[in-house]
């Protein structure tokens, strides 16, 4: 698996889409040729930090031939991140069926309820990881049990189309 040491960049400074990510990793084409031959899923990999831990990501192609993979405040601050620090990254495929860790409340409800399960599936995987995050995001397994129940109840109601506005005044009734 690729292993690369690079600085940590503002979007601004490096790719065409500055505004929209504050801080990336800059990764050039070449560097992870084996990783993006792949047919599924070829973009979505597991990034180890300097040997610290792993996160889940989708590499992005930054509009001159390489890629970039962006990294929020809240990892910026896990990993004692600052711009300009050399990062080691090691890069390995995500073969995963999401993308993203499954939520064991997300597993639990769709065991108890087929329907659940079935209308989640309707989604496409960029939904699916979106919503899974949505639940996996919060703390204590209260919280996340209550929100997988939101979300699937939710999408049980509108056949599967889902729209994030209206999920969002669904779980907020919900919550008074």
């Amino acid at each position: 698996m690729p292993t690369l040491t690079l600085p940590l960049t503002r979007a601004e400074d490096g790719t065409q889409y500055a505004g929209v990510y504050a801080t990336v990793f800059l990764i050039p084409a070449p560097a992870i040729v084996d990783i993006l031959a792949r047919e599924k899923n070829a973009n979505r990999v597991i990034c180890r930090i300097n040997d610290e831990g792993e996160v889940h990501v989708g590499l992005m192609h930054d509009g001159q031939g390489g890629y970039f993979m962006t990294v929020n405040q809240q990892l910026c601050k896990q990993y004692g991140l600052e711009v300009g620090d050399e990062v080691q990254l090691e890069f390995r495929p995500d073969d995963s069926e999401y993308g993203i860790p499954v939520p064991k409340e997300a597993r639990e409800l769709w065991d108890l309820d087929p329907e659940a399960r079935t209308v989640f599936h309707q989604l496409t995987p960029g939904q699916q990881r979106g919503l899974l995050y949505l639940i996996d995001k919060l703390k204590r397994p209260e919280s996340r049990a209550k929100k997988a129940v939101q979300i699937h109840e939710y999408l049980k109601s509108v056949d599967g189309k889902l729209d994030y506005r209206q999920l969002n005044a669904y779980i907020k009734a919900d919550n008074r």
